[in-house]
């Protein structure tokens, strides 16, 4: 009688594998690596997932998830997405403080690194980019129909300029070993919103 497969092997092989992506990159990461990094054999590796590239894409799928409940849900819950923006920045910057602001963002590094090599990994980060900003614009939109923020809010162009803000900023983040930059990109994301506030908000 056969063995059943752990239903704990797979998430530890996405965690292990994310790990070891994000600090080197995709293409930079061997299936040896993830192999070594499980404390699995290559052919252990691969009888999970079929090849190096199911393995990224499931990876990719992985911290989509992860981001989707920490960053997209939280917009859901929010009367004002400015004080939710502000917050998206303030915790970048204390995770980026605690890992010396290395790595960066693991999808936003994914789009740079792949999305000129591989249509499938473009194609993946792109639908996750347009749901986050759908889901802020959602949220502004809701915002403005509450009388919380006036008519001169536009919210799809909101929603983009604050998610490439944050993306920018992480870049930013990265490559000055600051995660200040965040902080000081927040301030500035929530206040390029509150600007459109029918009232301002109290200090």
């Amino acid at each position: 009688m056969a063995r059943k497969a752990d239903p704990a092997i797979r998430p530890r092989i996405l965690c292990e594998a994310e790990h070891v992506m994000h600090l080197k990159g995709y293409r930079a990461t061997s299936l040896e690596d993830i192999a070594a990094a499980c404390k699995m054999t290559k052919a252990n590796l691969l009888h999970h997932f079929e090849s190096k590239e199911a393995l990224g894409l499931a990876v990719l799928d992985y911290k989509i998830q992860s981001t989707r409940c920490g960053c997209l849900d939280p917009l859901s819950r929010c009367s004002d997405p400015a004080e939710a923006v502000q917050e998206l920045f303030l915790q970048a910057a204390k995770v980026h403080k605690g890992n010396g602001c290395r790595a960066g963002c693991f999808i936003g590094n994914v789009a740079s690194e792949m999305s000129d090599v591989n249509e499938t990994f473009r194609a993946r980060v792109s639908s996750f980019f347009e749901e986050w900003t759908s889901r802020l614009e959602a949220a502004l939109r809701r915002a403005r129909e509450a009388g919380i923020y006036k008519g001169s809010l536009r919210p799809r162009a909101g929603a983009e300029a604050v998610l490439a803000l944050y993306q920018g900023s992480l870049i930013l983040a990265r490559a000055h070993r600051d995660p200040d930059v965040l902080r000081r990109a927040g301030r500035e994301a929530a206040a390029m919103l509150g600007a459109h506030r029918t009232e301002p908000r109290p200090s």
